[in-house]
C-alpha cells in the first residue's frame, strides 16, 4: 500500500509542479464587442380580406409647373391684366410687346417701371404696338369701348419723353376718372 500511496503523492507533486512552472504572464486581454441585434425584415403580407380592383385603376395626377395662360407680352395677357387691375404688370408687359418688335432677346427682366418710355418706343412699329396694346387694356379695364376722340386724348396726355411709371399714374388716372 505504501507503494500505491507513492504513487499518488508523485502524481499529486508533479500536478503541484507543473502548475507552478507555468509562467504567470498577463494574458492579452481581448475587448468584446457588443453584440448588434439586427433588424428582422418582416416581407409584407397580403391582407386575405383585400379587394383588388385592377380595371378601374387610374394613374395619379401629375403635376406640372409649365404655365398655361396666355404667352407674356401678348395681347390677350395684357387685357387680362388690365381686367384684373394690374396696370404696372400690364403697362410692362405693353412696353415689352414694343420693344420685341425691334429687339425680341430682351425679357421682362429688361422692363422695369424706371425706364424712359423712349427705351422701348424705338420705331413706329413699335409705337403702334404700345398703342393698340394700351387702347385695348384700358377699353378692358373701363368695361367700354373708348371713342377715337377719347383715346387720342389719353394718349397725348401721356408723357412721350417720360418714364414708365409716369405713364402708369397717367393710366390709373385716367381709370379713377371713369
Amino acid at each position: 500500500m505504501q507503494s500505491h500511496s507513492r504513487r499518488c503523492a508523485g502524481v499529486v507533486l508533479a500536478v503541484a509542479l507543473g502548475a507552478c512552472s507555468q509562467s504567470n504572464s498577463p494574458k492579452a486581454v481581448v475587448a468584446v464587442k457588443p453584440a448588434v441585434p439586427k433588424a428582422i425584415v418582416l416581407a409584407p403580407q397580403p391582407d386575405p380580406d383585400a379587394v383588388v380592383q385592377s380595371a378601374t385603376v387610374e394613374p395619379s395626377p401629375i403635376f406640372d409647373e409649365q404655365y398655361h395662360g396666355p404667352d407674356q407680352g401678348s395681347l390677350e395677357s395684357v387685357t387680362a391684366l388690365f381686367a384684373r387691375g394690374y396696370i404696372e404688370s400690364a403697362m410692362r408687359e405693353t412696353m415689352l410687346a414694343a420693344v420685341h418688335i425691334d429687339y425680341p432677346l430682351l425679357g421682362m427682366r429688361d422692363v422695369r417701371l424706371t425706364d424712359p418710355v423712349s427705351k422701348f418706343l424705338t420705331s413706329p412699329q413699335a409705337r403702334k404696338t404700345a398703342h393698340d396694346y394700351l387702347y385695348a387694356g384700358l377699353a378692358r379695364r373701363l368695361d367700354r369701348p373708348l371713342s377715337p376722340t377719347q383715346w387720342a386724348q389719353i394718349w397725348q396726355q401721356l408723357p412721350q419723353q417720360g418714364r414708365l411709371s409716369d405713364w402708369v399714374k397717367q393710366i390709373k388716372r385716367v381709370v379713377a376718372a371713369r
